[in-house]
This record gives C-alpha cells, structure tokens and sequence, in this order.
C-alpha cells in the first residue's frame, strides 16, 4: 500500500532529523504515470525534504514535456534534453537539431540521456552508438553536463567517452555495475547515480561500488516512476521515496543520511549549475 503523505513525513522524521536540500538527480516526471496526480507528487517530495529534480527527456517529445515542466514548477523541476537509445531509432532528422536548440534554454542544465543500451535491442547498436556521439558532440558545444544511460555496454560508452574531444562532465545515471567501473568512470570525470537498487536485499556488488566510489562524485536519484526501494515494491516510484535511499547510502557508506543527502545535493547542484553555490 503507498504511504500517505503523513506517513512520508514520519519516515523522514525517523531517519533525517534535520531538513536537508535531497536533489533527485534524474526522474521522469513527464511520462503519463504522473499525469494524474503529480501537483500531490512534488508536495509529498518536499515533505520529504526534495528540494530539486532533475526530469530527464527520453525523445524530443519527452524533452519538450520536461522543459515545460520546469517552467510549472521553476526552482524545484529542472529539465534535461536527449534521445534514449532505445528511442533513437524513432527519431526524426530533424529532432536533434531541435534538442540543440532546447539546450539554450535556462531551464535545461543537462543534455541526455543518452548512452547504449544492449539490453533490450530496440535500436541497432550501430545506430545507438551514432546517437551516442551526436548527443556527446553537443554536449561539449554547449557546455551542459550529459547523463549517460548504459545497460550491458559500460566497455563501449567508456570507449566513446575517451574518444571525445574537448572537456566535458556528466554522470553515469542508475548504476549497477562494480567497484572497478565507478574508478573508470570517475577517471573519465563523471559522477556516478545510484537508485533504490541499494535497498533491496542482495545486490552485494553494487553495494561494494556504492560503498567506495568518491564522496565528490556520488549522486542519488529516484529513476521514477521506476527503480521502486523495498518498501514499496510494486508500486509507482516517486521522488519522496528517495529517503529510503539515501538511508541506504548512509548505512553503506558509514554516515548519516543527513550527511549523505547534502553531500549529494551539494555535488549535484556543483555539477548542473556550475558557478553557483547553492547549498551551505
């Protein structure tokens, strides 16, 4: 059963004792899961403490949802603009062309996701890594942050990031890999995303490359409306259910989840407004 938003409240109070800025590093808030409901949403999330979201596109669609969502919600909802590899079979000529255009705006602080996924195989990998590159190319034109999306191809996204002229930042969203890839992940300059995976029983690898990846390159993100922590399995994530994660972190990582959601929330906000000091 979902909590109620009192219940939300209580299970901050238990294990965050003091307010805390939580940036849930990448949602989608856009898709039709919260079409609903999603005013009731961001109000649960600040309840719990979230004090930014970043809503990450999927396609051009996507990312024009994003956008407007960040212009609903401003100082709490910001946007990123790409094509998922799995969608970019289904993109049209032109709409890279308008994502480049979309990444002028003050809304959007991040380009993506982007990345290759040869998990499902909705999109060539030949094609999927075309994508990849374009979105990579636009990233250090305009000087945005990209999140990187990778299932069953850390070896090839790491490849092409080496290959890139130019500096550029960006984070490596819902990890699941090992201790070994966040090094090289980190080496490359990214940081790196963790999910609700870390709540739920197993998952002894990750929660090795959880435990050791550097304080300054640790995020923390919902994936919502998927990536559901243990104690709402089977239901629709949302970004107030990230506390559960960050009390995860915190057991994993030896700190309190008030320690770990600044250090989060500071890196974030390091990474998507750069220049800017946000958080004390």
């Amino acid at each position: 059963m979902r909590r109620s938003p009192a219940d939300n409240a209580s299970f901050r109070a238990a294990h965050m004792t003091a307010p805390v800025p939580i940036f849930d590093a990448h949602a989608h808030l856009d898709m039709p899961e919260f079409a609903a409901d999603l005013p009731d949403v961001l109000e649960r999330a600040a309840q719990a403490g979230v004090g930014k979201v970043l809503c990450v596109g999927t396609d051009l669609d996507s990312s024009l949802r994003c956008v407007d969502l960040a212009r609903r919600f401003p100082g709490l909802v910001y946007a990123a603009v790409g094509i998922h590899p799995n969608h970019w079979a289904q993109a049209g000529p032109g709409d890279m062309e308008r994502i480049g255009s979309l990444c002028t705006l003050a809304e959007v602080v991040a380009i993506g996701e982007t990345g290759l996924d040869f998990h499902h195989g909705f999109t060539d990998r030949h094609a999927q890594a075309q994508g990849l590159r374009e979105h990579l190319r636009l990233v250090v034109a305009a000087g945005k942050p990209v999140i990187i999306h990778v299932r069953k191809a850390d070896e090839e996204v790491l490849q092409a990031l080496s290959e890139v002229g130019g500096q550029f930042e960006g984070v490596r969203h819902c990890f699941e890999g090992t201790a070994q890839t966040v090094e090289r992940y980190v080496r490359q300059g990214l940081h790196v995303s963790f999910t609700a995976a870390v709540t739920r029983p197993g998952h002894r690898t990750l929660k090795e490359a959880a435990r050791l990846v550097p304080a300054e390159r640790l995020l923390v993100e919902t994936d919502c409306p998927y990536q559901t922590p243990a104690s709402h399995a089977g239901e629709r994530n949302e970004p107030a259910f990230i506390t559960e994660t960050i009390q995860a972190l915190a057991v994993l990582r030896s700190t309190t989840p008030e320690a770990l959601a600044a250090t989060t929330a500071r890196n974030a906000e390091s990474l998507f407004f750069p220049g800017l000091s946000m958080t004390p």
